[in-house]
């Protein structure tokens, strides 16, 4: 089991390194094309149609691997209804998303409307595609969709380039003639998912026929279960990307398209990386749903249910292994080079900016968000899968709250710091509350001697690093490439060692 988990879990994280290169060069693109305020546009749609993706999904991914794990037979009738629900979604968040922009004083403009208009888009090809990926990953067939996903976005790369360094050079940008070439810039962040999803179709039609399929006790039966995660989805989106908003309400207009800007870097390069750990738990998933269903199954002997608790409570202990080594290794590697990464993808005026703070400050925090977003996701999987929905949407009801109160409090004062260390407290919480809730359902324990040798090897390695950066440095991109380098394979030598050694006496 652990083993197809594994190769599902590496194609995707090995798409997502890829990925993450070519989203760097995209940063990089883009931060030294648009000015400042342009980047800070194109932020601002991003953000603001990514919380409409998420709330047209309702967590419809997980739910749909979930249905198909416990009810195979019926493949084909629950993919089909869910890209039945997905199209009604999204012919509603098409609606919404425009009439609401409209009406905010930060995307009143003819180009944010054009470019909201674009976006949404993509949000259709999204969520058709993210059924497709479902189906996949419930089928242990993932591996596909690696390829795929690097393909769309080397061809999202490509066309980005083409526009800033071909058909509309830095100079018209300069002239204020940037209208057209946004929109293109756009309609290139569209086209690559348009073409990944096309992509999966022709792979995963293999597995079973698509089609639309009307059945509408089903689709209730789907909306009723997926809307209190989608609800908590849609919270947990909101908490983690509000800060941006309450930025450019809070702040004088002379600094918060500066503010935002700074903040907005170190934020974009740590979803990248966040979205590693949702691939892990999501390949987890299907084994997780049918140990609980297992637990919870009526006809079911005393020895078998001890067995099944203790297969439970091994998926749970190795699910926090794996990401809490995974977390510590990325907090590591990004933190010590922050400056080095920011100088590369972007410039050094996101350190040297006259400002309060600076980007290379904001990585410090929201690079420790990571360590504790993966944790958490290990609870929150788990009461996915044991369908406890109204604990999850509960849970994301305090955060959000506590989030959004906090920043609004604090932000004026602090700036975007702020933001990020709301971010990172809410996310504490969160771990804490997930924990609280799943230890409710099962009886699990923690690798906590593993925690504490790992965290002693953090403390050694980065004093060793630090020292060596401060006083060896020879040349931005020899320091990034080698150091780094250095920095990964002893790191991830050491982890793998631990994490084995610790495995083979659990078996034991």
């Amino acid at each position: 089991m652990f083993k197809k988990i594994a190769s599902n879990t590496i194609s995707q994280i090995w798409s997502k390194a890829w990925t993450a290169i070519i989203s760097i060069f995209l940063i990089s693109i883009l931060t030294n094309y648009l000015t400042v305020e342009l980047y800070w546009l194109y932020s601002k749609v991003y953000n603001y149609i990514w919380i409409f993706v998420f709330l047209a999904d309702l967590w419809l991914y997980a739910i749909t691997i979930r249905e198909i794990t416990n009810s195979r037979e019926d493949t084909a009738k629950i993919v089909w209804n869910v890209m039945s629900l997905r199209l009604i979604l999204w012919i509603i968040i098409l609606f919404v998303a425009t009439w609401i922009a409209y009406f905010l004083p930060w995307y009143n403009s003819s180009l944010a409307i054009y470019s909201i208009v674009i976006a949404s888009i993509f949000t259709i090809f999204q969520l058709l595609n993210s059924s497709i990926l479902a189906l996949m990953q419930a089928n242990m067939k993932i591996e596909f969709s690696a390829v795929s996903l690097i393909l769309s976005k080397l061809l999202n790369l490509w066309l980005v380039w083409i526009i800033a360094y071909t058909f509309y050079p830095k100079s018209l940008i300069e002239n204020s003639e940037y209208f057209t070439p946004f929109l293109y810039i756009v309609s290139a962040w569209v086209i690559w998912v348009i073409f990944n999803t096309i992509l999966n179709y022709w792979y995963a039609r293999k597995i079973v026929k698509f089609g639309f399929d009307f059945d509408w006790e089903y689709i209730k039966h789907l909306f009723k279960i997926s809307l209190p995660y989608g609800l908590a989805l849609f919270l947990s989106v909101v908490y983690f990307k509000v800060d941006v908003i309450i930025l450019s309400l809070m702040e004088w207009p002379v600094k918060w398209d500066l503010s935002i800007a700074l903040y907005s870097l170190p934020m974009k390069i740590v979803e990248v990386l966040m979205v590693i750990g949702w691939f892990y738990m999501t390949s987890l998933l299907p084994s997780l749903t049918q140990s609980f269903k297992k637990i919870n199954s009526k006809n079911i002997s005393e020895e078998e249910l001890d067995k099944n608790k203790n297969e439970l409570d091994f998926l749970i202990w190795t699910s926090f292994k794996v990401l809490f080594s995974f977390s510590v290794l990325v907090f590591t590697l990004w933190v010590l080079f922050r400056d080095y990464l920011i100088e590369i993808i972007a410039n050094r005026n996101y350190i040297d900016t006259i400002h309060d703070f600076n980007s290379s400050d904001a990585f410090l925090v929201v690079f420790a968000v990571i360590v504790f977003n993966f944790l958490s996701l290990v609870f929150i999987y788990s009461l996915v899968a044991s369908e406890n929905q109204s604990r999850l949407l509960k849970i994301n009801i305090v955060v959000t709250i506590f989030n959004i109160v906090w920043n609004i409090i604090l932000i004026p004062k602090y700036s975007f710091m702020w933001a990020g260390f709301t971010t990172l407290i809410s996310q504490i919480i969160l771990t804490y509350l997930g924990y609280y809730y799943t230890r409710k359902l099962i009886k699990f324990h923690l690798p906590f001697m593993f925690i504490v040798k790992n965290l002693f090897i953090w403390v050694v390695i980065f004093g060793l690093w630090y020292f060596l950066l401060n006083n060896y440095r020879v040349w931005l991109y020899f320091d990034f490439v080698v150091y780094w380098g250095l920095l990964f394979g002893i790191y991830g030598w050491v982890l793998f060692w631990e994490f084995k050694s610790e495995h083979k006496k659990s078996l034991n």
